[in-house]
């Protein structure tokens, strides 16, 4: 037990070594090429020095260390096998008892922990640094040197509220330089009779800011079958909005870290917007582990063939393209999730999942027959 332990302390830090050599050379390949291009593209519109391309491309480390952990994880743990292979170290630890099961799963339990940092430390910091580097990037190509406001006017915004005894749906335009706010409201109120709901009255507004529990609306016009229209100054009507409503609405998925994707999701819900774009992020970082575990198992896996029995280079291939494969496959379906063909959890699960047993299927057939 105590040889079987420092040998899976071995292999464990031999593949945290081939992950951090391919990561930071892909790493390295990417962030230079992304600052030539921040030079050519940004630096002809501003004026940018070379120390400012390196710092806005700094900032788009984070995300894209994130998007080629899977690939550094196929690669990493393929030169290390691969190094255990030529070095014949496979073929003692083999020779000594040890199964396939328990010298890989180091690297399996590698993968798997770099997944639930990716998923709780490394999402968040590269939500955070994305929204600097846009921010930055902004401001370096304002021509009045802060930031355009062009990009604030949204329009068309349809929101639900309400509870079960009582609906609303409220219409208007987002106002310019505040997200907490409509302008040109109207207001449908409809109460529950039974199991549907009946119109009851429409409140216009030409402006309606929303606080914590309530829309404070100006210059107000209410209607009804039974009344006379009345108007007022202001008024206050209860909501079931958080104040942060009106700006996730509008708000990509790749800007919301993982720690605020379930309160933005109950929230999305409430008020009656779609919240697939958010859920299928959140169960594609859930699923992050079992996609990195799978995809270190099938490097380490075709590595284990002796070199001595030929067809190294095929299997090698082999790997690197079911790889490739893996990822294409993830890809189409969360394009699939993102078209209503498919629920966002089962394409954010399915591909992960699908390839962790098939590989987990080889090694049992290779090793137990």
């Amino acid at each position: 037990m105590v040889i079987a332990g420092r040998i899976q302390r071995y292999i464990f830090m031999q593949s945290l070594g081939g992950l951090a050599m391919t990561l930071g050379i892909i790493l390295g390949a990417i962030l230079l090429v992304d600052m030539v291009e921040q030079l050519r593209t940004v630096g002809a519109r501003a004026e940018l020095s070379l120390l400012g391309a390196f710092q806005l491309t700094i900032l788009k480390a984070p995300q894209l260390i994130l998007e080629t952990m899977p690939f550094a994880i196929l690669v990493g743990s393929m030169l290390a096998f691969s190094k255990l292979n030529r070095s014949s170290e496979l073929s003692a630890i083999r020779a000594s008892g040890i199964s396939a099961w328990r010298f890989l799963g180091p690297v399996f339990a590698l993968a798997a922990m770099l997944g639930i940092l990716s998923m709780t430390v490394l999402d968040p910091l590269s939500t955070y640094s994305n929204a600097k580097y846009e921010f930055e990037r902004e401001y370096l190509l304002s021509d009045t040197g802060g930031i355009k406001e062009e990009n604030v006017k949204l329009k068309n915004v349809w929101l639900r509220q309400g509870s079960d005894g009582n609906q609303s749906v409220v219409h208007g335009n987002i106002a310019e330089n505040d997200n907490q706010s409509l302008v040109d409201v109207e207001i449908f109120i409809f109460d529950r009779d039974g199991d549907e709901f009946e119109y009851q009255r429409r409140i216009d507004a030409k402006r309606a800011t929303l606080r914590p529990g309530f829309w404070q609306l100006e210059d107000v016009t209410e209607y009804s079958s039974s009344n006379e229209p009345i108007k007022q100054d202001y008024l206050a009507l209860t909501t079931t909005l958080d104040p942060g409503t009106i700006l996730n609405r509008y708000t990509d998925a790749k800007s919301v870290s993982f720690w605020k994707l379930p309160q933005l999701i109950q929230e999305a819900r409430r008020a009656g917007l779609d919240d697939e774009q958010y859920v299928l992020k959140l169960h594609t970082l859930l699923a992050m582990p079992a996609l990195l575990g799978a995809m270190a198992l099938i490097g380490a896996v075709v590595c284990l063939r002796l070199r001595r029995s030929g067809g190294v280079t095929q299997l090698l291939s082999a790997g690197i393209g079911a790889g490739f494969l893996l990822f294409f496959v993830n890809q189409v379906s969360k394009g699939l999730a993102s078209s209503g063909a498919t629920p966002p959890e089962a394409a954010a699960w399915a591909p992960a999942l699908i390839a962790l047993f098939s590989v987990l299927s080889i090694i049992a057939f290779v090793e137990d027959g």
